[in-house]
């Protein structure tokens, strides 16, 4: 089902992580994501963990939000601070970015992955 809105006027926040890692890290990152992703975050509603097509030691993770209180809250709490330090810190090298948007508008189709990729 698809899920449209075009009012502007919804609570719902998108960050945005970019980051160049080791070449080699995927099997690590893979591993530590899926480890996060057992741990559950109020009011994340959704994480993509995806690598650059053009790039394969660049990192993009985006997660969607309910309200930007949530996203400070995680930031803050020890889970967060300990996966950044001790799962990621160690991949990485070079710049990172973060980058916190209000979602404006949005369309929303089957978010289902295809089998024949």
């Amino acid at each position: 089902m698809d899920k449209y809105n075009s009012s502007g006027d919804f609570p719902m926040y998108v960050r945005i992580y970019w980051s160049k890692i080791y070449p080699g890290s995927w099997p690590a990152i893979e591993d530590r994501y899926n480890k996060l992703m057992q741990i559950p975050i109020e009011g994340l509603k959704a994480r993509f963990v995806s690598q650059d097509v053009e790039d394969e030691e660049s990192i993009f993770t985006i997660t969607i939000w309910d309200k930007q209180e949530s996203i400070v809250r995680w930031e803050a709490s020890d889970a967060y601070r300990e996966f950044l330090d001790q799962a990621m810190r160690p991949l990485t090298v070079g710049s990172q970015s973060v980058s916190l948007c209000k979602t404006r508008l949005y369309l929303i189709n089957d978010l289902q992955p295809q089998t024949d990729v």
